[in-house]
Formats: structure tokens, C-alpha cells, sequence
């Protein structure tokens, strides 16, 4: 009786201490080493892991560090033949040491476990299922033949634990796949967001593709677009020696929405209209297949870049006659190098001074990592607005490309110059920018600074380029003495 009243404490305490530190435990790697613990002190443990298998791409995956795929050599059992036994066995069955055994089995289940325990290395393998299907498995590996655990109310009780850490598991499972969801549409509403406010590719494609690149994390992303010739032309990032991706390439005609590679590693989607391919969006891994689930989110990712395409290139031969920048209201580009070659011939013709400043935003794209688009773009408004208060009617103030600004002055000294930079200056620094209309992580404003960079014209500029030129390198000066700063040009800087 008293060795039976033992035993019933020693699986209560097992079974109390795994609930607590199941119940207490809410990350993944915490839960793990709160479990190996647990099953070291009642079971001599020498090793617990947790395996998740991906049906769609058909490999074994850490538990906590789900982008890590098991190799199978790793395994002392083969895993796909475990996987095959335990799949009928969900709800009553385990693998010990390549031996199935039945919980609800006729026989003595005590004698039929301890006739497969060795003196060491033994492999305990249960299922973690969800509604009937296997989506892992937990391994456990002991030493231990002690006679705590050859008792039916011990194997009760360790039947009790896999459930409960099964369904755990399962949970945070789930968990993953709603925040992938969730991620994926946070992506496809910034894309949306971008659709709205952006008519220009060089700014547009480069932020789809970062938003892309950091929803599908385990493969490497490109954009590649057709040029005048029809040939692929790599768009984002710099560089693309990714073998199977121009192997893809050849492949991709305008009937085709997306070709994979044989493996499924790679795979290219189309940009496209309606009859035509534009471009393609590319996702190469080494290691990972795209799965179901990864390339129906290609598609409709490709999809909303066709859109944000068409509609750049529908606006493209609109924008060539327009002067205005669409999301600013400030000057475009376009209208800028315009008004600067009829600035610098009336600084030459009237031997008028000019001066140009260059502006950009500091840490800009952290602001877009860190908020979303959508604040960026509040950011990019509100500071045109403080850059439009703060000149004369006269001045000349242009959205050069993506945070950077170009402002001309003309009839304007350096030393006025300065004066009108480091007002811009402290004027941005001052202000709170309301973001408040996005309501993101509950943040209503966030405070940005400049770099600024100033030159004045002189008759040695062979080119009205020079001027603005000249600006730039002491904006990047500006950068590289810590931002916030304005610089002033001269020749020691080139």
C-alpha cells in the first residue's frame, strides 16, 4: 500500500509541475526548457524536442524555430515511417524504440514497455494532432529504467502529459499561422496604401518588394521588369547571380501566371495587365519549398504589384506634362530640372545670385519599417507643408525623389541661404507630426529631423546640374557628421 501511495504521488507531482509550467510558459523556447526540465527530474530525460511537419512542403521543422528544417539524418528513427504508424494510432498509440504500443492495448501494457526499454538511448516518439491529422511530433530520449516508470498509473499520467502538451502546441501552432495571415494582410493593405498616394515605379517597387521580402522570410525576393526590348531587366535590390531564378526567367511567357522550379524552391510570378507580362516577382531559397499556402500569397501579392503597375504606367505619359508631385503638392522632379535651367540662365543673364538647398529625412525607412507606409507618407506631407510655410513666395520647392527635397532661391547669398536651412531645420525638429489617422501601435505623433545640404552658383558650373549636384554632396556630408546638421558646399568635400 505504501509503495502504491508513493507511486500515486510521484505521478501527481510530475503530472502538477508539467500543467504549471505549461500554463505559466507563453514562449515557445521558455516552454521547451521548462518542459526538458520536468522531464529530466521524473523521467531522467537526456534530451526533449518538439517536431512540427509542413505538409505542404513535406519536411520536419523545429518546433521553436519553425524556419529551421530537420534533416532526417538527424533522426535515429525514420521519420516518415513514424509519421505513416503514428497516424493511425492519433489518439491511442506511441513509438518506443521503433516498437508501437497501444495504450488501449489487451495485453499488460506495464510488460510490453518494459520489454522494449533498453539500458540506454531510448526513443520515445507521441503524436501532436489537430481534429485527427498529425502535425507533429514530440521526441523524448532517456537513460532511465528505474521502476517509477514501468507502472500502468505512470504511463496514465505521461499519456495525460503528451495530451496536454499536444494541445499546447497545436495552439501555438495555430498562433503562427494567424500571425502569418495577419502579417500578409498588414503587407497587402500597405501595398493598397501605396496604390493611393504613389504614381512612380522607382519608388513604388522598391518598398513592395521590402514588404514582400519581410512577409516571406525564408526565401530571397527580386523584382525584375521588362525593358524596351522585352528582356528581364533586374529591378530590386542591387544585385540577382540566383541561377534558378534566370533559369525561370526563359520560361515566363505572358499565358503563364507563375512557373516553379522542379524542386519548388523557386518560383517567378507575374506582373502583368491584361494581355501582357510586365515583370516578375521572384522567391528563391536553397533550403525551403514554396508551399501551397506561399505561392497563393505570391499570387495575389504579383496581382496587387500588376495593379500598382499598370496604374504607374497609365499615369507615366500623364505625369510627363504635370508639374505637381501627387502625395506633397510641392514641384515634381521633372518640374524641378525645368525650373533650375531657367534659374541658373536668369542667375547668368542678370548676374543674380541663387542658391539650392538639398534636404533629406533622417532614418526615413525606419520610419516606414517601424509605422508603416502609410506613416511615411504622413511624414513626407507634413514636412512639405513646414517646407512651403517656411519660404518665400517666390522660392522654388521640389519632392526630388522618395524623402528628398530640392529648394531653389533664387536672388539669395549663401549666407541667407544657411540662414533659410537651418530654419527648415529647426522647424522640422520642433514638430510633433500627427499620425494619429492610422492609428498605429496606438502612436498619435512622432517627431523627425533633416539633413541639409547648400550651395551657391557661380559662373565656373559648366551645367545648371552642378548646382543641385553640389547640394547633394554636402547633404551627404550632413549625413555622415550625424544628421541633423546643416553643411554648406566647397571643393574640399568632393
Amino acid at each position: 500500500m505504501e509503495d502504491m501511495t508513493k507511486t500515486f504521488s510521484f505521478e501527481l507531482n510530475f503530472l502538477w509541475e508539467l500543467s504549471e509550467k505549461l500554463a505559466s510558459n507563453s514562449d515557445s523556447q521558455d516552454l521547451l526548457n521548462a518542459l526538458k526540465i520536468v522531464f529530466e527530474k521524473y523521467f531522467n530525460a537526456n534530451n526533449f524536442r518538439i517536431f512540427i511537419k509542413d505538409e505542404n512542403t513535406s519536411t520536419l521543422r523545429d518546433f521553436v524555430k519553425n524556419w529551421i528544417v530537420i534533416d532526417k539524418n538527424q533522426q535515429q528513427e525514420d521519420v516518415d515511417k513514424i509519421f505513416n504508424v503514428l497516424k493511425k494510432h492519433l489518439k491511442t498509440g506511441f513509438i518506443l524504440n521503433s516498437k508501437l504500443i497501444n495504450f488501449d492495448t489487451k495485453q499488460n501494457l506495464v510488460s510490453i514497455f518494459s520489454k522494449n526499454l533498453k539500458d540506454e538511448n531510448n526513443l520515445i516518439y507521441f503524436p501532436v494532432a489537430n481534429e485527427n491529422k498529425l502535425i507533429g511530433v514530440v521526441e523524448l530520449a532517456f537513460n532511465d529504467s528505474s521502476e517509477n516508470i514501468k507502472t500502468k498509473a505512470f504511463l496514465e499520467a505521461l499519456r495525460i502529459a503528451m495530451s496536454q502538451i499536444g494541445f499546447v502546441v497545436v495552439n501555438k501552432v495555430l498562433n503562427q499561422y494567424l500571425c502569418v495571415n495577419i502579417k500578409f494582410q498588414n503587407v497587402m493593405k500597405s501595398i493598397a496604401k501605396l496604390i493611393e498616394n504613389q504614381f512612380e515605379l522607382d519608388y513604388i517597387l522598391p518598398i513592395i518588394g521590402e514588404l514582400i521580402d519581410s512577409f516571406i522570410s525564408e526565401h530571397l525576393i527580386y523584382i525584375f521588369t521588362k525593358d524596351s526590348n522585352d528582356s528581364y531587366k533586374l529591378f530590386w535590390p542591387l544585385d540577382c547571380q540566383d541561377k534558378n531564378v534566370l533559369e525561370l526567367l526563359k520560361k515566363m511567357n505572358d499565358k503563364k501566371a507563375y512557373v516553379l522550379s522542379k524542386d519548388h524552391k523557386t518560383g517567378v510570378f507575374a506582373i502583368r495587365n491584361d494581355e501582357k507580362t510586365l515583370g516578375v516577382i521572384a522567391a528563391s531559397s536553397n533550403i525551403d519549398k514554396l508551399s501551397k499556402t506561399d505561392i497563393d500569397y505570391l499570387l495575389q501579392l504579383s496581382a496587387q504589384a500588376s495593379i500598382t503597375t499598370q496604374r504607374a504606367n497609365s499615369y507615366a505619359e500623364v505625369l510627363k506634362f504635370a508639374t505637381l508631385d501627387a502625395l506633397t503638392g510641392l514641384n515634381n522632379r521633372r518640374q524641378f530640372e525645368i525650373r533650375l535651367k531657367q534659374e541658373v540662365a536668369n542667375a547668368k543673364r542678370n548676374n543674380k545670385s541663387l542658391c539650392c538647398i538639398m534636404l533629406d529625412i533622417d532614418y526615413f525607412k525606419k520610419v516606414n519599417d517601424t509605422w508603416g507606409h502609410s506613416a511615411g507618407d504622413c511624414v513626407l506631407k507634413s514636412v512639405s507643408k513646414i517646407i512651403a510655410h517656411e519660404l518665400r513666395e517666390y522660392d522654388i520647392a521640389s519632392r526630388y525623389g522618395g524623402e528628398e527635397f530640392c529648394i531653389l532661391l533664387p536672388d539669395t547669398k549663401i549666407r541667407e541661404a544657411v540662414f533659410v536651412a537651418q530654419r527648415l531645420r529647426k522647424a522640422v525638429e520642433a514638430s510633433d507630426i500627427n499620425i494619429s489617422e492610422d492609428q498605429l501601435l496606438g502612436l498619435d505623433t512622432l517627431k523627425v529631423t533633416i539633413s541639409v545640404g547648400v550651395s551657391e552658383f557661380d559662373k565656373t558650373m559648366d551645367v545648371p546640374e552642378k548646382l543641385h549636384q553640389s547640394a547633394d554632396v554636402a547633404l551627404y556630408e550632413a549625413k555622415h557628421r550625424g544628421r541633423n546638421c546643416v553643411v554648406v558646399y566647397d571643393e574640399s568635400l568632393e
